[in-house]
């Protein structure tokens, strides 16, 4: 499992949720996936999704079909900024 973290800036938080929502729960290479936005800036969202492997999560991230997605979602594709991570440990506190 691979952990993929992205940040991005949207046109509108509250129009681009439901979209990406309804996108991660069509895909079934996403094993798990959560969200958070900004407190000074709400249309600055990162991300953090699970996938079987890297290559998969780049795959996607390559796909003209995935980038086309994101640009009509309302993501500054100049924006976009992605970390790919190994979980190195947690707590449960």
């Amino acid at each position: 499992m691979v952990t993929m973290i992205f940040c991005c800036r949207v046109a509108d938080y509250d129009a681009w949720r439901p979209l990406y929502e309804s996108a991660m729960n069509g895909m079934a290479e996403v094993r798990s996936w959560e969200v958070w936005r900004g407190q000074d800036d709400p249309n600055f969202v990162f991300a953090k999704e699970t996938f079987d492997s890297r290559d998969v999560a780049e795959g996607l991230l390559a796909s003209e079909e995935i980038r086309n997605e994101m640009a009509n979602h309302g993501v500054d594709p100049a924006s976009v900024q992605v970390w790919f991570l190994d979980e190195a440990g947690s707590s449960s506190s």
